[in-house]
């Protein structure tokens, strides 16, 4: 299923030197990834499994599996920051024989597309990015993949076990990120009568009969966690899973709400560098004149209407469709081997992109950002610059060709580490989170003043949770308790608290300061006016 092809070698190598190249240049940056890790430290704390909960309170964002993945890592490896952020990069390494063997069952006669597609999927510039980010969605890819590709299986060989092995996938997906996998998966496998139009397939009726039993064995697996984790949060815990995780988010988005377009606009830039390339293929021929192409504007194009006339909208939404974008190109290319005229201007391209970077310091110097100027140290310009001149001059075989177009994506995500590095450097919580710790094991309370995301929980191994109180009522509380401290948040050293903090500390571009509540009060009244502060978000 996946042989010795050179294609997928240079797949596996770009997802392993960007995965490792991130585990070594960056921390866990807030606020996704050390919220994550801080769920799954609170379960593990407390020996509870069942009910997530966020800085002590129920957690009904997410379901648990990818938790429950992380307690695993460190039932054998113990508690650590590594080993999680491995998770994704496992999952993007399986999906590359699940999307080969979709090219196989679809193109049984056309094995370029089997050698092509993961080589394209693993080089999509936001595949590679969440393949080394602790987060849902490429976990969510693997069982939207796999559900997919068992509901091909059963339709070709008509064997229930295929059924239940779909059923399963998707009760992964459910665990993984709740009913969003119906909108990945489902529409594909509903619209299998346009798709494959085949007299091999299985006739219709025995055909939704078995998707329903899937749906229906997802639904169980789902309701196994949901019943007794309501039951353990209440009706609070029920009303937030079940209403404003799903539908809310549907109908009025509480948070990341964009336009119907906003997708439209950012593909180029997820798809890089395929996606600055696509206009070479998308216009000739007609794809839903062939089944495959049919299958694959069937996942990615009813996903993405679907995905676009929902409120709430994330870049990494996309990703469990994204094998859908690979497969379409894999077919197209190997039809119709690369230009010599796209190589070069992907070469330019990437010249371009590696001109930005050298000159970085003096980009940031105009905006004046001197902090960005004096960190950044131009090294990761070399990678896309030295690319950009090979694809000038790359060879005319076929083959060769893929794989340089897919390193350039590569190139350019380890350049921007590299030279970025000090900036991600800077986003680390855990000085601050330890010092929190330190303060809280003196018996200190700690107060963050703004929304709190969870962000120190793990990062200090914090066992107690840290007290959020909004401006409006801090005084009369810190007047109540004069020794604990207080965590602001201010947009530069110069802000008038940061005369008064005990300690400042680098956060996502900010400063968070630590006051004393009695300074707190003192400043107060000395200044007898409310202190605005900058929220974090």
């Amino acid at each position: 299923m996946f042989g010795n092809r050179r294609s997928h070698w240079v797949a596996i190598g770009l997802l392993l030197s960007a995965s490792m190249a991130s585990l070594w240049l960056r921390p866990l940056l807030p606020v996704d990834e050390t919220r994550y890790l801080s769920v799954a430290w609170e379960m593990w704390q407390k020996g509870d499994f069942i009910l997530p909960t966020l800085n002590g309170d129920p957690y009904t964002h997410k379901p648990p599996l990818l938790f429950w993945l992380i307690h695993a890592e460190w039932a054998v490896l113990g508690v650590n920051a590594y080993a999680p952020r491995l998770i994704s990069l496992g999952c993007a390494l399986v999906s590359l024989p699940l999307v080969s063997n979709l090219a196989t069952n679809l193109w049984p006669e056309r094995p370029l597309i089997r050698d092509y597609a993961p080589l394209i999927l693993a080089s999509f510039l936001c595949w590679l990015v969440y393949s080394t980010t602790l987060m849902f969605d490429v976990l969510l890819g693997v069982f939207a993949l796999a559900a997919i590709a068992a509901g091909i299986r059963a339709s070709l060989s008509g064997r229930i076990a295929w059924f239940a092995v779909c059923g399963v996938m998707l009760g992964g997906g459910l665990l993984t990120k709740g009913p969003v996998i119906l909108l990945s998966a489902l529409p594909v496998l509903l619209l299998m009568p346009w798709w494959w139009r085949s007299e091999n397939r299985l006739p219709l009726g025995r055909w939704y009969a078995g998707l329903a039993l899937a749906v229906a064995i997802g639904a169980a697996i789902m309701l196994a966690w949901v019943y007794p984790a309501i039951l353990r949060g209440g009706p609070a815990f029920s009303h937030e899973l079940i209403w404003k995780q799903t539908a809310s988010r549907i109908t009025e988005s509480f948070a990341h709400a964009h336009p119907w377009y906003w997708y439209l606009m950012l593909l180029p830039v997820l798809l890089f560098p395929w996606g600055i390339l696509i206009w070479e293929k998308a216009w000739r021929g007609r794809p839903w004149r062939v089944q495959g192409e049919r299958f694959c504007v069937a996942w990615f194009g009813v996903s993405l209407i679907a995905f676009s006339l929902i409120s709430g909208k994330q870049v990494h939404y996309l990703i469990p469709t994204l094998p859908a974008i690979a497969l379409w190109l894999a077919a197209r290319y190997a039809d119709r081997p690369i230009t010599r005229a796209s190589l070069v201007f992907l070469g330019i391209v990437a010249i371009m992109a590696g001109l930005v970077l050298l000159f970085t310091p003096e980009w940031c110097e105009l905006s004046g950002n001197e902090e960005v100027c004096s960190s950044t140290p131009r090294v990761g310009a070399l990678l896309p610059l030295a690319i950009g001149f090979v694809l000038l001059r790359a060879r005319p075989d076929a083959g060769p060709r893929m794989a340089w177009i897919a390193i350039t994506s590569g190139a350019l995500f380890l350049g921007l580490l590299m030279n970025f590095v000090t900036i991600f450097r800077l986003q680390d919580v855990q000085p601050l989170a330890q010092r929190i710790k330190a303060l809280q094991d003196q018996g200190v309370i700690v107060v963050n003043v703004d929304k709190y995301h969870d962000q120190y929980q793990f990062a200090g191994r914090l066992e107690k949770p840290l007290l959020e109180i909004r401006e409006p009522t801090l005084d009369t509380w810190a007047a109540e308790h004069p020794e604990a401290c207080l965590i602001f948040y201010a947009r530069s050293t110069d802000s008038p608290l940061a005369q008064i903090a005990t300690e400042i500390y680098p956060y996502r571009g900010k400063q968070a300061l630590m006051v004393t509540a009695e300074n707190w009060l003192a400043y107060k009244r000395r200044r007898k006016q409310p202190i605005q502060m900058t929220h974090q978000d």
